[in-house]
């Protein structure tokens, strides 16, 4: 992506801002873990949706002032002590060439320059801080810092969170991003094909991770986020993550799991044999799930609700479920299926969401059905990343192979 496409996104959120307004977005930092170790930095993606820049400790300021629109990013100072230790900070050369930003700013004037533009004549009404409406668990990170720290000094300034801006934006992807998630889920594909190769009895699941997430790192890739890998019963837990289990043979394996390619996500979920072979059960509630992929992609559309294309997964899931006489009554399908169709894809695993849960043109989602049968320890789930657009679905991740005569061929 280049430069032209992160003006144009500040260029649309400027649209959308109320006039007499400034717009704030922290790139965040890491917090510490330990007494000398600090969490992996991960950007925050409002920041990089904006900006394209993937550093710590920057802030980017939008104003709209009389209908006219300006705009700053504040980087910290160049320290040569520092980059010794530590690394090459950013250069305002890079800053700008990076993000289209003209005006480029030392991070350590952020507040002066701040607090003297709510005093100015000129001053916003209002200031966008993003948040998720401020929920009583939702972190005391940055903005929330500002937040309270305006409320203090600036009573008479309105506090509005950019969330619901956010969300328009960021929800109808363009061909950039789409080309993105294509990328990471090309890592993934990979990856997958040498775990499936790899796959055997005996292995500890934490093995089968490490085997996926080796092949990322050398792709120049990550994981999107922890990898569930989850063998026999474990599998009817969903964020199963403790990954220290042997696999058994005869038992499935329940690998949901991703990469990432500039910050764009991929989420992936597979269900394989551990021994290469199903069993004539596991072979039965496997393809009812398959099944329900296929219900899921053709009730999807521009304008389709999340809710009532799940709804007919259920009633699939109900007749599979009596045909294998797990259930006789179609309200306990909820009993072997606990979530969602799938969630919106792209920046974040879990991108921003609609509060109506109705698919926009060209959003990107997850489809992921699944079945989880304590009393049998089966759990399986499928899933692919879809793109929704105005001539239909299309399947981004439709050459990861998934039907039991694929992965029982490929893992001869």
């Amino acid at each position: 992506m280049n430069s032209n496409f992160y003006i144009n996104n500040r260029a649309r959120f400027a649209e959308r801002m109320e006039d007499y307004s400034t717009a704030v977005f922290f790139s965040g930092k890491a917090p510490r873990e330990s007494a000398d170790q600090e969490y992996e930095f991960s950007v925050d993606r409002n920041f990089f949706y904006l900006t394209g820049i993937d550093r710590e400790d920057m802030v980017l300021i939008i104003n709209k002032i009389a209908g006219k629109v300006t705009e700053a990013l504040y980087i910290p100072p160049v320290d040569e002590y520092f980059e010794k230790w530590f690394g090459i900070l950013m250069r305002k050369e890079e800053a700008q060439e990076l993000s289209g930003i003209k005006t480029i700013e030392e991070r350590d004037s952020f507040m002066a320059q701040f607090a003297k533009k709510l005093s100015s004549s000129d001053r916003p009404d209002n200031v966008y801080i993003f948040s998720y409406i401020a929920d009583k668990d939702e972190s005391y990170d940055s903005y929330r810092s500002l937040a309270h720290w305006i409320r203090n000094q600036y009573p008479a300034v309105n506090i509005k969170s950019s969330l619901d801006i956010m969300i328009e934006l960021r929800s109808s992807k363009h061909e950039e991003e789409v080309n993105e998630i294509k990328t990471a889920i090309g890592y993934t594909k990979e990856a997958l094909e040498f775990v499936m190769k790899n796959l055997k009895p005996g292995k500890f699941e934490y093995q089968v991770k490490a085997d996926f997430e080796y092949q990322l790192m050398l792709r120049g890739s990550k994981p999107s986020f922890k990898t569930i890998g989850a063998s026999g019963a474990k599998a009817v837990i969903l964020h199963y993550i403790e990954l220290k289990q042997k696999i058994e043979d005869g038992s499935l394996i329940l690998l949901d799991l991703g990469a990432l390619s500039n910050n764009y996500a991929s989420d992936i979920t597979r269900t394989y044999p551990a021994n290469g072979k199903f069993t004539q059960r596991q072979k039965d509630i496997y393809n009812i799930v398959l099944e329900a992929q296929d219900v899921t992609m053709d009730a999807m559309h521009v304008g389709a609700s999340e809710v009532e294309v799940n709804d007919k997964v259920k009633a699939h899931f109900a007749k599979g479920l009596r045909s294998l006489n797990i259930i006789k009554d179609d309200a306990d399908v909820e009993k072997y299926y606990y979530h969602g169709i799938g969630h919106p894809l792209g920046l974040d695993v879990h991108d921003l969401r609609r509060r109506d849960k109705i698919m926009q043109e060209n959003n990107v989602y997850t489809v992921e059905p699944g079945l989880y049968i304590k009393e049998e320890g089966i759990g399986i789930r499928i899933e692919d990343d879809v793109w929704v657009t105005k001539g239909g679905i299309i399947n981004l991740s439709k050459d990861i192979i998934k039907t039991v005569n694929d992965i029982e061929n490929f893992m001869k």
